[in-house]
């Protein structure tokens, strides 16, 4: 199939407006659950700086308008379009404004991991090396977007820009998987400590780390390859619409597990206090100590982590 321009006889609608009403579907059950997030971060993580507070903001706005331009581009390839299919030759504008919407998503978050794994590893190679892939994958977007709103054949499109669009997104995941790595790799470097409590807590992080890192590379590295292997249609398109929503809320799940460490972290303290007063005070003296040395290891990891 060397074109999108179809007549009425051979247009496969399940190829074509299937993919996008699947995506946009999910896309909007994911902006739900980063809008929840966001409530539950800002209703109970007042204590963060305002930088990181901004980073959020940031995120859920341009997030925001991500949905704005996916409901246009619904509208427009179901309804304007209906009875029409060679007018699906291109894509809609909005989806068009969608895509640096999408990165700019993508680079505030990886820049966060970038400075998180610096705070974490205090080694600079790897966060300058995220932040520079990182870099390479929003320029190239910037790059090609115009051409995608000017465009007149999809078809042709994406063939002249085949490698700037896999640039981007091979770029993307492989940033995700170094910062993955860097991070998991730092705080089990913390995991000396003999403490059971600490390595527990550590383990818990370098977990969380690899959950949601794998959720965001996985789903540039699927998007690179639909686009690859089926350009002729619009799965892969279908894909990238949840691809910055995942993005987003693997950064606020990042923040608001935090929480979690909180909550154990008193019930531990108050679970020592129960023992020191149960066991008199030769135990206490006893027990005092690697508790208090848990707790500035822990307090000591969980606010690198933080960041």
């Amino acid at each position: 199939m060397n074109s999108l321009a179809r007549s009425a006889t051979d247009f496969n609608a399940r190829l074509v407006i299937g993919p996008i009403q699947v995506g946009g579907l999910l896309s909007a059950a994911l902006f739900g659950c980063l809008v929840c997030q966001s409530y539950v971060y800002f209703a109970r993580c007042t204590s963060d700086h305002l930088a990181l507070k901004a980073a959020v903001s940031a995120v859920m706005l341009i997030q925001l308008g991500h949905f704005v331009c996916m409901i246009s581009t619904l509208w427009t390839m179901t309804t304007s379009t209906y009875g029409d299919p060679s007018q699906l030759g291109v894509l809609p504008l909005a989806a068009d404004l969608a895509i640096p919407l999408s990165s700019f998503t993508a680079f505030i978050v990886q820049t966060f991991y970038a400075f998180r794994l610096w705070r974490l590893s205090e080694n600079i190679f790897l966060p300058i090396l995220c932040e520079m892939i990182s870099v390479v994958a929003q320029i190239s977007t910037l790059v090609f977007v115009p051409s995608a709103i000017t465009m007149t054949d999809l078809t042709t499109f994406e063939h002249d820009q085949l490698l700037l669009i896999a640039l981007s997104l091979i770029a993307r995941a492989a940033c995700d998987l170094i910062t993955t790595t860097g991070i998991a790799r730092s705080l089990k470097k913390k995991r000396g400590s003999g403490l059971k409590d600490t390595v527990t807590m550590i383990d818990r992080l370098i977990y969380w780390t690899i959950e949601t890192g794998l959720a965001t590379s996985l789903m540039a590295v699927t998007v690179a390859a639909l686009f690859l292997a089926l350009k002729q249609n619009f799965v892969w398109f279908g894909v990238w619409l949840m691809w910055p929503n995942v993005v987003g809320n693997s950064l606020l799940a990042s923040l608001n597990r935090r929480l979690l460490l909180r909550e154990n972290g008193r019930a531990q303290s108050r679970g020592g206090a129960v023992n020191a007063i149960v066991f008199g005070a030769g135990v206490m003296q006893t027990q005092a100590d690697p508790l208090e040395n848990f707790k500035n290891r822990g307090v000591e990891v969980f606010q690198e982590a933080e960041l």
